[in-house]
């Protein structure tokens, strides 16, 4: 009798663990806009869970608590895309977490711990590292916009004109939340969307309380 009474306990022990909270969504490509295959998307629960996204879709179950939730691609053994998103999990059921992933940022040049004996040297160091990090930001920056000019002069996919006809006809402008209830995608999707129309110099986000409007640029 006893034995029956603890094998029941145990299993109304693990029976909320066995149930937990399942945690999906898609991974983006901030270029194409589309679900990214064979992307490695990971989660630091206890054991640490990872899989690769075979049609850019992927689901993790989990228990109450804080997590981690990273996207990565790799081309030829070499980090080309990055992404990261924290949940909190206060019960059990579905949590949608999509990823947009984008081009991971260079790592800045770390200050050496050197000594001198004067101090003018120090500090000489110091701005060459300062001036080197400086040129380091500037050039990414500047091949960033000349990468984004080239984008706005290609040829808008369907979707995206579709889009751009949709805040024309809206007087030109409309709030974000309104083009993702026009649109039916996610929140993730419909910032995606934005973010490539701003690059291609069609559109400008203006934040208003806690939304966004979303300007059309007329090209003159």
């Amino acid at each position: 009798m006893n034995r029956i009474a603890i094998i029941l306990l145990c299993l109304l022990i693990l029976l909320p663990v066995a149930g937990g909270a399942r945690v999906y969504g898609v991974v983006y490509s901030w270029e194409t806009l589309e679900p990214l295959p064979r992307a490695i998307v990971t989660v630091n629960s206890t054991p640490v869970q990872r899989m690769v996204t075979g049609d850019g879709h992927y689901s993790f179950n989990l228990t109450p608590g804080s997590y981690l939730i990273e996207g990565f691609y790799y081309r030829k053994g070499e980090l080309q895309l990055y992404d990261r998103e924290v949940i909190v999990i206060k019960d059990n059921g579905d949590y949608v977490v999509d990823l947009i992933l984008f081009p991971p940022l260079p790592d800045l040049p770390e200050e050496p711990n050197l000594e001198f004996s004067v101090g003018k040297q120090t500090s000489h160091v110091y701005l060459y590292i300062t001036g080197a990090a400086g040129i380091i930001l500037v050039g990414t920056a500047v091949l960033l916009r000349l990468r984004m000019r080239g984008r706005g002069d290609e040829e808008l996919p369907e979707d995206l004109k579709e889009v751009v006809s949709m805040i024309r006809g809206e007087g030109g402008r409309i709030t974000q939340k309104e083009l993702r209830k026009r649109l039916g995608v996610s929140e993730a999707k419909a910032s995606l969307i934005v973010a490539d129309l701003e690059r291609r110099g069609i559109v400008e986000k203006v934040k208003r309380g806690r939304g966004n409007i979303i300007f059309l640029r007329e090209k003159r």
